[in-house]
């Protein structure tokens, strides 16, 4: 069991909702083609869609927020390398994983089909601690 494992749920949700909230703002301003509809009664709108890309100065989609083959939804962005750093979605197991600038897996939260939480964090050398709570 991790010490202090508070303040490291609340940073992993933290980057999460701001990774989210971040892309929803990027998307909502993107020159590319869009469905919009007014909400009934509402001032605001809602964009519809089965797939969006941010993409950069050149056209490479640098972020995807879709639905998986399984039909459950994703987000993943990657580096000017090209390399997926960052994924957020749900799965058998849902979850966050945090790659660094080789492609390597550093950090993985997930929440699996029964609920229980799990963090894997792995150094450099690969060499991995789990944290499961009890």
């Amino acid at each position: 069991m991790m010490n202090g494992g508070q303040p490291g749920k609340f940073l992993a949700f933290g980057l999460g909702a701001g990774l989210i909230g971040g892309l929803s703002i990027a998307l909502a301003y993107v020159g590319s083609p869009v469905t919009a509809q007014e909400n009934k009664g509402l001032d605001s709108q809602v964009i519809s869609g089965k797939e969006f890309h941010l993409v950069d100065q050149h056209g490479k989609a640098r972020a995807v927020l879709a639905l998986s083959e399984e039909g459950e939804p994703y987000l993943s962005m990657t580096d000017r390398n090209g390399i997926a750093v960052v994924w957020l979605g749900i799965a058998g197991d849902s979850g966050l994983a945090i790659r660094d600038a080789d492609g390597k897996t550093r950090l993985v939260l997930t929440l699996n089909s029964a609920g229980q939480p799990s963090l894997v964090v792995r150094d450099r050398q690969h060499r991995t601690r789990s944290f499961q709570p009890e």
